[in-house]
């Protein structure tokens, strides 16, 4: 499957290598249901592909991975539809990418905030440009990371350090990321970042493909369970209250927001 420049989402096979791009600068990757959609239909591809070895997220924006959610689409979506479709079809789609059999690896050449975080950690490995920054702002815009971010950075980093950065919402760089376990390489320059995502491509491609799909299998099991439901329930809270209304108005008019 071959998507047109003109598509928000790319595809493309490099070798044995799937490499699929958020390409959505203008609007700094913002994901948007169609995206979802978009990536759902490209994983059908890749989990049927058996040459393919490895699935790479890049961005075809300058300065962000992804921005996050659409703003402008969640913020018109009733409370009801908030859980029950938009954090329900991200959580399908992350849930998707977390248990690829395949190995994941997140190019983060641009910042990753919210949603754009939170798709870079359901990948497995994740390397960055160390000017790049990392966080979770949905607190400023009367909102919570919705799909299943809040579980797996506190699995990655702590509780503490969880808290810090979703109640505090300040980003934090790619120096700190890499020193608290979020990103598991940084580069200078971009041509470093490529050399490094190409090595580790390839050192995947010679690994048995049956030990890491096992091997991603057992991590799964390990891990906290059952916590989308709640995810659902408290996106569709946050978006039911004056705060989200607030938030989402402060956005678009380009303010900060006063939460009352």
């Amino acid at each position: 499957m071959e998507m047109t420049i003109e598509n928000p989402v790319l595809f493309q096979r490099i070798g044995t290598t799937a490499v699929l791009t958020l390409n959505r600068p203008a609007r700094l990757n913002a994901l948007t249901l169609q995206m979802l959609d978009d990536i759902d239909v490209i994983l059908d591809e890749i989990e049927s592909d058996s040459e393919i070895s490895v699935l790479v997220f890049r961005s075809a924006s300058p300065r962000f991975f992804c921005a996050g959610a659409d703003v402008n689409e969640w913020g018109a979506i009733d409370p009801e539809k908030m859980g029950s479709r938009f954090i329900r079809a991200g959580n399908r789609v992350m849930r998707r990418i977390a248990e690829l059999d395949k190995p994941t690896v997140a190019v983060l050449s641009g910042s990753a905030l919210g949603g754009g975080l939170e798709l870079a950690l359901s990948c497995d490995l994740r390397y960055a440009l160390s000017s790049i920054q990392v966080g979770f702002p949905e607190a400023a815009v009367g909102a919570i990371p919705g799909w299943m971010g809040c579980q797996r950075l506190a699995n990655l980093v702590g509780p503490a350090r969880a808290r810090q950065m979703i109640l505090v919402g300040a980003p934090i760089s790619a120096a700190t990321a890499l020193d608290w376990g979020i990103v598991n390489g940084t580069s200078e320059t971009l041509e470093q970042l490529d050399q490094q995502i190409q090595e580790t491509c390839d050192l995947l491609a010679k690994r048995s493909s049956v030990s890491i799909s096992v091997a991603k299998r057992l991590l799964r099991l390990i891990e906290p369970s059952g916590t989308e439901a709640a995810h659902e329930f408290a996106a569709t809270v946050c978006k039911s209250t004056p705060d989200a209304t607030e938030g989402v108005a402060a956005f678009r008019e380009k303010r900060p927001a006063i939460f009352r």
